[in-house]
């Protein structure tokens, strides 16, 4: 299989390097570990990918597991997240504050990884395609193309276990079926996740060989990466309670004499401007009425 020599080098120098390692034990203090408040509902209609996963996909969970089988859930869509939070810390070299939060939650860095998978880090956020409820329609349809792939699937996920429980230094068994069982299924969701986001970028209803590698290199991708510089989007927290960052004015500089109207582009404030072509003083309106300009 093409590819596949390189996923399994590739772990192997994660595993020597123990960062691995590093990784796994980020994950154990941080997915346990709880912020002084959390996002509320309204907040989180923000998150475009969690919005529509919420509302076009089967919720996930084990009644989901039975009775509607998908290979992509809304639930598996937060592990996106959970990814670039242990990432985050690494990096930062600190536990997550609430500012950190703002930054992996609200960067749209989930979409890059959705939509370039492993060249999220080479495109702008213009390049890239507009989440729409068709596409989680289509992931929701997605299968395997046939039982060598699944079966390819599974051998590199038992692999990965055991190579789990090497770098943990054979735990007892208490660890074994708790923090690390933990951290496989979330790492099994977020390769999964990926592979199917692989195939319906690609147009395709079916996950192949080639979307499960891809899968892999764009998780290898993105622990090595310095996901710190990716911001929070100003216009998507600059309401949020806590948020200390940079504010983007939106809204129209009215001129008081000539009655003409500018739409302030992103980026722009109030403050930039001095006076209208005219001469007459600006005033800032959140909004105007079309009608009266």
């Amino acid at each position: 299989m093409e590819g596949l020599q390189g996923v399994i080098s590739e772990i192997y120098s994660l595993v020597e390097s123990g960062f691995y390692e590093k990784f796994m034990r980020t994950f154990r203090e941080e997915a346990y570990a709880k912020l002084d408040r959390v996002f509320t509902l309204e907040e989180l209609d923000g998150l475009r990918v969690l919005k529509l996963a919420r509302a076009n996909l089967h919720f996930g969970g084990i009644f989901n597991t039975i009775f509607t089988p998908s290979l992509v859930t809304a639930k598996q869509m937060v592990t996106i997240f959970m990814m670039i939070q242990y990432t985050y810390v690494i990096f930062s070299g600190r536990t997550m504050d609430w500012n950190d939060a703002l930054n992996i939650y609200f960067s749209r860095l989930d979409e890059r990884i959705i939509f370039a998978l492993d060249l999220f880090d080479e495109v702008e956020l213009e390049e890239l395609p507009e989440p729409t409820a068709e596409y989680f329609k289509a992931l929701k349809k997605l299968k395997w193309s046939n039982k060598n792939t699944k079966n390819l699937y599974n051998k590199i996920n038992d692999f990965f276990g055991e190579i789990q429980i090497f770098v943990m230094d054979y735990p007892p068994l208490g660890e074994e079926v708790g923090w690390i069982t933990d951290y496989r299924v979330a790492e099994d969701l977020f390769i999964q996740t990926l592979a199917g986001c692989s195939a319906v970028n690609d147009g395709r209803l079916e996950v192949e060989s080639e979307d499960v590698i891809k899968a892999y290199n764009t998780f290898f991708k993105l622990i090595k990466t310095d996901v710190t510089k990716y911001k929070a989007i100003p216009e998507l927290v600059q309401d949020i309670e806590g948020y200390n960052g940079p504010v983007v004015e939106t809204g129209y500089l009215v001129c008081k004499n000539c009655g003409g109207y500018y739409k302030l582009q992103p980026g722009e404030s109030p403050d930039d401007f001095d006076r209208c072509q005219c001469g007459g003083e600006l005033e800032y309106s959140e909004g105007i009425d079309f009608e009266d300009h």
